[in-house]
């Protein structure tokens, strides 16, 4: 996270709400990462800065490349999976994103999509999970 709230100062604001939300308490990083995700929905992809939104992703593809396993995690889960969420609920829908990936953003967006397919909801999820493990 402290890469990406260095590289958008314009997600101090909300991160300083998101951390006064949790009484100024750790919010885990999953969390911190889907607060990140509504500013690159909201306050950038549909404000029309294009810019800043293909920024995020150009710097997230590069974590994907060069990060240890818990980063590409939380990456993957926390940012991607979000953003897929979230962003099917809005009028552009989730799709509109895929312009910005770069070739493992791509992968993991594809491997979201895989293991959402037919279900409708996380508990869905981790039933397919437990019964392949």
């Amino acid at each position: 996270m402290s890469t990406l709230r260095q590289a958008f100062p314009d997600f101090g604001e909300r991160w300083k709400k998101h951390v006064a939300s949790w009484g100024g308490n750790s919010a885990g990083s999953y969390n911190d990462m889907g607060e990140f995700v509504h500013f690159v929905i909201e306050d950038l992809h549909e404000k029309g800065k294009l810019d800043d939104t293909r920024r995020v992703f150009q710097i997230l593809e590069n974590l994907l490349v060069e990060a240890d396993q818990e980063t590409r995690d939380l990456i993957g889960l926390g940012f991607f999976e979000t953003l897929q969420n979230l962003a099917s609920h809005r009028p552009q829908g989730n799709k509109v994103y895929e312009q910005f990936f770069g070739p493992m953003s791509r992968k993991v967006w594809s491997e979201l999509q895989k293991m959402w397919a037919g279900k409708s909801s996380l508990m869905d999820v981790i039933r397919v999970e437990q019964k392949n493990k």
